[in-house]
């Protein structure tokens, strides 16, 4: 019986099923002990003691040092697209094979994104906040139409987000490594998006930070910043600074560079923060989930 190690943290609890197909495949399971993504001490703790075969994997970091001591790994399967946060190049030499689902998650993370947009504009959060502790006090908002959309990152995610606002009779411009001569919106350098943009969504891969505190000085006035794609793209300390002076009218924020999430932005009334929820519509985690079981399971048996 293979022996495979589940370390995302709501596995299968909206359709169990998934696990039964796990087992009716002759695969034992082991759940994440701690309920929260891993360090690279605990995942290398744990893939050694456990000597799993596989690893239906979260966003732990599986360095070139976690796989090697991990001897007895010998498949990946990612329930996510990301791939940031496997060393790909490690895996290979190793012989173990890596998977991932690609396409499931673009509504999702497009709609959540969507959310946050109009959250920051219409200050829904700031004030059920302040209805939640007796306090009748509005506040003037704003409208998504006629509003420029800068998407830093125009792959599926990025586009469907552009699709959405859009709709809203708001203005797109975005950029991108690659050059996309079919969109229909207009494709700039980042420095032009910065400057130009009054909303500020990214949708890029990588660990590189993309905003820092010269490319939040080089912004608008009052211009709102979404992250749903990775918590190393912004600088945490240099967007608190930005949100405090006011510079920042708005950040909404699904990724951290450390999760759970404990920093001086859950101060702030004018920061939405949630808790890596990207993937959490039912319908598609559920999707997902079969998709990374089925990769995982074709693999054993190759």
């Amino acid at each position: 019986m293979k022996k495979v190690f589940i370390s995302t943290t709501t596995f299968g609890e909206d359709d169990p099923s998934i696990l039964k197909e796990l087992a009716k495949a002759k695969i034992s399971t082991t759940m994440n002990p701690h309920a929260r993504r891993l360090n690279e001490a605990e995942i290398t703790d744990i893939l050694v003691k456990g000597q799993y075969d596989g690893l239906l994997a979260g966003l732990e970091p599986l360095t070139e040092n976690v796989l090697a001591k991990a001897k007895t790994l010998k498949v990946i399967s990612r329930v996510g697209v990301g791939m940031d946060n496997v060393d790909q190049v490690a895996a290979k030499k190793l012989g173990i094979k890596v998977f991932n689902t690609p396409g499931v998650l673009t509504d999702a993370v497009a709609e959540l994104t969507l959310g946050f947009i109009l959250a920051a504009l219409r200050k829904i959060a700031l004030l059920d906040r302040k209805m939640h502790v007796g306090q009748w006090e509005k506040k003037m908002g704003a409208l998504l139409k006629g509003k420029t959309v800068g998407i830093v990152g125009f792959g599926n995610i990025g586009m469907r987000v552009a699709q959405l606002a859009l709709a809203f009779g708001a203005n797109i411009i975005f950029t991108d490594v690659r050059k996309i001569k079919k969109a229909k919106s207009k494709q700039v350098s980042v420095a032009r998006l910065i400057k130009s943009a009054n909303i500020i969504s990214l949708h890029c891969s990588g660990k590189d930070c993309v905003i820092g505190e010269k490319e939040i000085q080089a912004m608008k006035e009052g211009v709102i910043i979404i992250n749903t794609a990775r918590g190393s793209l912004i600088d945490e300390k240099a967007l608190f600074k930005g949100v405090s002076s006011g510079k920042v009218a708005c950040a909404g924020l699904d990724v951290f560079l450390e999760e759970p999430y404990k920093g001086e932005l859950s101060k702030l009334d004018n920061v939405i923060l949630t808790p890596h929820i990207g993937s959490y519509a039912r319908e598609a985690r559920v999707i997902m989930e079969k998709m990374a079981v089925d990769n995982l399971i074709k693999s054993f048996l190759k």
